[in-house]
């Protein structure tokens, strides 16, 4: 039985847990200050993070005196988060159901998270349900090529050597929440005003050519999917082109690329 874009990402993230740190949060955790700031997390603020992987916004949220709960769909993803920070509350959440009561929160956080979920309109509306009037809400997504280097190194590579359209399950687009105009749109609809998006000109450093194929296969997920499905031969090549490509981001101390992403933010009306 072909498994569901939803379990192959809870699948995925569940397996690829320990792999997050130390390819993944150095590039995140440059968000994460600018999106606490952005939705005003202070002293005090309860604060739902959704999607929250290893738990670094949750994290970050706790230092700054928040009260947090952090909820993921993969159990291994719940269990590294609450290692790495064993003062925050973490548990296995859906983000399209929420298992909260109306109005529990004051901010809700989705780092990252949106990329991964099967139905992100229904997320966010959850979203907007569990927020208090005046609640803040916000997410960030990756921006889409040629602007996010890596992507566009990588798709590029299968759009020479591969196939583009292999029957993968369905999912929402992957670039969808890049769109500026589209955030504003799905935010407001959902009733959130204020929305406010921004790109973050975020960046990866790696030390070798072969980091661009191991972050790839290490911690990521739904990018690997359309490798998986390939030709072995045409794989191959594909792995290649990305080697080679990865070239062009060579400076003194290693390859650097810009990975920027989008922000988008919104605020619950009061009563």
């Amino acid at each position: 039985m072909t498994k569901t874009f939803k379990e192959l990402e809870q699948a995925g993230w569940h397996a690829k847990a320990a792999n997050y740190d130390q390819w993944v949060a150095p590039i995140t955790t440059q968000a994460t200050e600018r999106m606490l700031d952005a939705v005003q997390v202070t002293s005090g603020s309860q604060v739902l993070d959704v999607a929250c992987g290893p738990g670094y916004g949750a994290g970050f949220a706790v230092k700054r005196g928040a009260t947090v709960i952090g909820i993921d769909f993969a159990p291994n993803m719940v269990a590294e988060a609450t290692r790495r920070f064993p003062a925050v509350e973490f548990r296995e959440g859906d983000a399209e159901n929420l298992s909260f009561e109306n109005g529990t929160f004051d901010q809700v956080l989705c780092p990252f998270g949106l990329l991964h979920i099967a139905d992100p309109d229904r997320a966010i509306a959850e979203a907007f349900r569990v927020l208090r009037p005046g609640g803040r809400y916000i997410f960030t997504v990756w921006d889409k090529p040629p602007q996010h280097e890596y992507f566009a190194l990588v798709l590029s590579a299968v759009q020479a050597h591969g196939n583009m359209n292999v029957a993968l399950p369905p999912a929402p687009p992957i670039f969808r929440f890049s769109d500026a105009e589209e955030c504003q749109k799905v935010l407001t609809t959902v009733g959130f005003v204020d929305v406010t998006v921004e790109t973050l000109p975020l960046t990866w450093r790696a030390q070798q050519t072969q980091d661009y194929l191991d972050l790839l296969y290490q911690s990521a997920v739904r990018t690997p999917m359309l490798l998986d499905y390939q030709e072995a031969v045409d794989r191959e090549k594909i792995h290649q082109a990305i080697l080679d490509g990865a070239e062009q981001f060579k400076q003194d101390d290693g390859y650097i690329c810009n990975w920027p992403a989008v922000m988008a933010a919104g605020l619950k009306p009061g009563d």
